[in-house]
């Protein structure tokens, strides 16, 4: 199996954010990078730039009672252009646990900066509810 840089600066990057170490997942972002949040409450919405992207991860941290809680990295895919991974992921808020899959679909330029992450779930309506009070 062939190694995808991509790959590594994707799972270097959710490696440091979920770590809570904003400043180091920042180096890995475009100055341009853009962020789609599904969802219809308030953490939901489109991100863009870089300083609204960190924003953003540090406001969703708050909002969350423990730290992301990523069970398992079920798998990478890379793309001609982009690259997904496919996780298992626990989160706590207001006394509720959700427990969801979740594909992060990433485009990495040639300069080796995240541009685009687009976030999907499968539950998203249980995501809207742990979050109802925010949107």
């Amino acid at each position: 199996m062939t190694e995808d840089s991509r790959i590594r600066i994707a799972q270097e990057f959710f490696q440091r954010y979920i770590g809570g170490d904003a400043a180091r997942a920042r180096e890995l972002l475009d100055e341009d990078v853009v962020y789609h949040v599904p969802g219809s409450h308030k953490p939901a919405g489109e991100y863009v730039g870089v300083s609204s992207v960190i924003d953003h991860f540090r406001d969703f941290r708050a909002l969350i009672e423990s730290p992301v809680d990523v069970l398992q990295w079920e798998d990478w895919m890379a793309g001609v252009d982009y690259v997904a991974g496919l996780a298992s992921i626990h989160v706590q808020r207001a006394g509720m646990e959700l427990n969801f899959r979740m594909v992060m679909v990433v485009r990495v330029t040639e300069e080796g900066k995240i541009r685009e992450i687009e976030a999907f779930n499968d539950h998203q309506g249980d995501f809207d509810r742990l979050f109802a009070d925010q949107g």
